[in-house]
């Protein structure tokens, strides 16, 4: 049963398109496991575009029903299948630690936001860290708990740049979440400060 949620000023931010890519990558993992959360989407989707409809009205660019109909040609789009763990981790592992991998599914943009796969395995934790900026994290697989709570599959947690925690991976099978960051991590502590460059966090 999940019961930790991603805050409502996310899904609204994901429902306006305004949250960044590997964050709003994070929420979809989420998203796919949670029904009262596609509700709170689905409700700011369409308060958006109830907004956008009594806004003032926008010229059209010369080439806008030209781009529609190419765009109707093409058909609709293939549904997107649910983001699960067998279709994300695709890449390769990378020791970053003892019982700690990390696998990057997307390089820091310009925005300074990344996104990865972390596996912990059961009663490691990671070394004590802060951070430059948010934190989004949705656990696929096993469960984890830091100085904010316990959380396991489909469970979402977030951070921002106050926040300095050390999770540690319980027992049972390896922890593994998608987690997006931005900003640089901001390590407490000797293991923390070799850990991170290591691993470009």
């Amino acid at each position: 049963m999940i019961r930790s949620h991603p805050a409502e000023a996310s899904l609204l931010a994901c429902a306006a398109g305004t949250l960044p890519a590997p964050h709003a990558a994070v929420v979809a993992v989420h998203l796919a496991q949670c029904p009262q959360c596609r509700e709170t989407l689905r409700l700011g989707e369409e308060i958006g575009g109830h907004l956008l409809e009594s806004g003032p009205s926008a010229a059209l660019s010369p080439r806008a029903l030209d781009d529609v109909m190419a765009r109707l040609d093409r058909g609709p789009p293939s549904p997107r299948p649910a983001p699960t763990l067998a279709g994300l981790a695709t890449g390769r592992w990378r020791r970053i630690g003892p019982g700690i991998e990390l696998m990057n599914l997307a390089p820091r943009d310009a925005g300074g936001t990344r996104l990865d796969l972390i596996r912990v395995a059961p009663g490691i934790a990671l070394p004590r860290h802060g951070h430059g900026g948010a934190e989004s994290t949705c656990v696929m697989q096993g469960a984890f708990a830091d100085e904010t709570g316990e959380y396991r599959a489909g469970d979402f947690a977030e951070g921002d740049a106050p926040l300095i925690h050390a999770p540690r991976a319980l027992s049972g099978e390896a922890c593994i979440c998608i987690v997006a960051t931005t900003g640089r991590l901001r390590p407490h502590g000797l293991l923390a400060r070799i850990v991170a460059p290591l691993a470009g966090l």
